[in-house]
């Protein structure tokens, strides 16, 4: 008992001497959730990640260098998230490593398969400048006009609301650009080449939401 009582005065004695003070309980429970919070955050970029960059190899629609590189960022990051929380001791490491592997991968799949991930490309795109230097997309692409892509070079112009181009296959299109976004420096002018986003609304007729300039970078 002597002995225990010793102990407990040298480490009284030394809390007295340190000024050491009792971590508050808020302070816990605060960096606890902080954590977690940040795993689930590092969880759903790097579902986005990896559904962006299946939606840009899996359609062959963009360049997903960065969003590779977003998922690997992620999914390291979620793993020392969760290896700082209080119950990670009890799981091996390696367990760790794939159960969030594997969460980002079916999430990402999710996130490419319904559609998430090309809206969200079409939205950073609008709100990001210089997003689509980045992240371009494939030549090939603007060639799609079932997918809504459409490139070729203006030779006549209707109206203000309408013209024909002939795409870089030889086949001529009716376009109608009303309500239409004139992006950068497109110009709705006869010899124009130009790149459209829309959709097809028949046989060689195509309904354009963006106009875009054919030069100036592939996207």
């Amino acid at each position: 008992m002597k002995k225990k009582t010793n102990i407990s005065d040298k480490a009284l004695e030394l809390i007295n001497q340190q000024k050491l003070k009792p971590i508050p309980r808020w302070e816990f429970v605060v960096k606890s959730w902080g954590l977690w919070m940040g795993f689930g955050a590092s969880l759903v970029l790097l579902a986005l990640g990896i559904g962006i960059s299946w939606f840009g190899l899996a359609g062959n629609i963009i360049v997903p260098h960065l969003w590779l590189l977003v998922a690997i960022v992620f999914v390291v990051l979620a793993y020392f998230m969760f290896e700082k929380t209080k119950r990670a001791y009890r799981f091996e490491k390696w367990r760790i490593f794939i159960f969030i592997l594997v969460v980002g991968l079916v999430v990402g799949g999710v996130v490419f398969r319904v559609g998430i991930a090309s809206r969200i490309d079409r939205k950073l795109e609008s709100d990001i400048p210089y997003y689509r230097q980045i992240v371009p997309m494939k030549m090939e692409v603007w060639s799609r006009p079932e997918m809504g892509y459409l490139s070729g070079v203006i030779t006549k112009v209707a109206d203000e609301d309408s013209f024909e181009i002939r795409d870089f296959e030889g086949s001529l299109w009716n376009v109608d650009s009303q309500d239409s976004l004139i992006r950068g420096r497109a110009v709705i002018e006869t010899g124009e080449e130009i790149k459209l986003i829309g959709k097809r609304t028949g046989k060689n007729q195509f309904k354009a939401e963006e106009v875009r300039p054919w030069s100036g970078g592939r996207n």
